[in-house]
């Protein structure tokens, strides 16, 4: 959303006339509601059309094709943009991708640079094309990544850089300034798609590996384990010191709940209970029987 407010400010300025904004469908959410994408209310607040095809069929993109449109801009989009709909804009498309392109194409970029230790991330502006993420890179911006960041948070923060890295790059490179600069295809690394299946915590691990998995699975899919056989989504955790013991077992400290991991402790800083609001991992564990000595997950 935030890169939407940026073309309507290049918008107001005159630099580009927005034709119409494509995002997502609406989907089910809890209580058998509809949920519509934040774009689309966003572009409704500022007066523009909204199409929302579930994918870039030949029908939407003729639907597309019929606007007229001579630019593409999309980011976080979700959907592969056709070669066809590229052509019918003589190429000129561009893409904000959240990463240090050629490092980390795909899906889930953000996740897979906090799950890989990354010190800093960014953003990049590159040449839109058919294949995914490979486009040749036209401007990049850098920012380090917090120790207790997690997907969430840098998320937001690189939706805002995306969006000022567009405002200021797309008219230059409009205006032929840029030089687009072909990504090195030795150092691609990819980012598929997170598994929720993958957000179980495995404390033979060391705990700065636990604690990166629960940064990177936060908000969504979410880290976890169980205690008594329900699920514990763990929604922050940080590394603690101690005298090894056996993996999953569970000490309290000052009231916080404490997990042996391969190599140090982990920390539960805030928990989601099965049903439950998240909490401190100290109001979870208050009266918590048997969980001293217990072993996580169990």
């Amino acid at each position: 959303m935030p890169s939407l407010d940026a073309l309507a400010r290049l918008r107001d300025r005159g630099v580009v006339e927005i034709a119409a904004v494509v995002t997502q469908p609406d989907r089910p959410a809890d209580r058998g509601r509809i949920t519509a994408p934040p774009v689309k209310q966003r572009a409704a607040d500022l007066g523009l059309p909204v199409l929302q095809p579930a994918r870039l069929t030949r029908a939407a993109v003729a639907q597309l094709q019929a606007l007229r449109p001579d630019l593409l801009v999309w980011a976080a989009y979700g959907n592969r943009i056709p070669a066809a709909l590229i052509d019918a804009v003589g190429g000129r498309a561009v893409n904000v991708h959240a990463s240090l392109l050629p490092r980390w194409r795909g899906a889930a970029p953000i996740a897979h640079a906090i799950l890989a230790g990354d010190a800093e991330s960014g953003v990049t502006l590159m040449k839109g094309t058919a294949e995914l993420d490979a486009g040749p890179v036209l401007a990049q911006e850098r920012t380090p990544i917090g120790a207790s960041e997690n997907a969430g948070e840098l998320t937001a923060r690189l939706a805002a850089l995306g969006a000022s890295l567009l405002e200021r790059e797309l008219p230059r490179h409009l205006g032929g300034v840029l030089r687009a600069v072909p990504q090195d295809e030795a150092r691609v690394s990819w980012a598929p798609k997170l598994d929720p299946a993958d957000g179980a915590l495995d404390f033979a691990r060391p705990a700065e590996e636990l604690a990166r998995r629960v940064r990177a699975f936060t908000p969504e899919p979410g880290a976890f384990t169980a205690f008594g056989g329900q699920r514990l989504v763990v929604v922050r955790a940080s590394v603690a010191g101690g005298s090894p013991k056996e993996h999953g077992a569970v000490e309290l400290r000052e009231g916080t709940p404490h997990v042996a991991a391969g190599a140090g402790w982990v920390r539960l800083d805030e928990v989601r209970p099965a049903g439950r609001r998240t909490m401190s991992g100290a109001d979870w564990a208050r009266g918590r029987r048997g969980l001293v000595g217990a072993r996580l997950p169990s």
